[in-house]
């Protein structure tokens, strides 16, 4: 699947952050949150190069970062199941299970 499908898939509240044009920015904030633009001033140059705001697009990492941080804990934890069943508990809890998902991979990993 696409990240701009992926994105398609994230909660309103997330949607509404985006709506003013900002959807180049929250995919690259999931990407900041899987490593892939690096960290701290190359992180930034790194943003700066792919014509995006850094600032931007670190707020909208704070944003799922602390949306999804409780759950993304609980998902260690357990408490959510596993595969199928989790993703399926955690659409019904109102979350995104790949924002949850992206979260939990990023704190068993770094």
């Amino acid at each position: 699947m696409s990240e701009e499908k992926k994105i398609e898939q994230l909660a309103d509240d997330s949607l509404e952050k985006v709506s003013g044009g900002y959807t180049k920015e929250l995919v690259a904030a999931y990407a900041c949150i899987r490593g892939d633009y690096g960290n701290g001033a190359d992180r930034v140059n790194a943003l700066r190069r792919a014509g995006l705001d850094p600032n931007v697009v670190q707020s909208l990492v704070n944003s799922v970062l602390d949306k999804n941080e409780p759950v993304a804990r609980d998902v260690i934890a357990g408490k959510y199941g596993v595969g199928a069943a989790r993703e399926a508990a955690l659409r019904k809890a109102g979350y995104d299970p790949y924002s949850v998902q992206l979260l939990v991979n990023h704190m068993l990993w770094n």
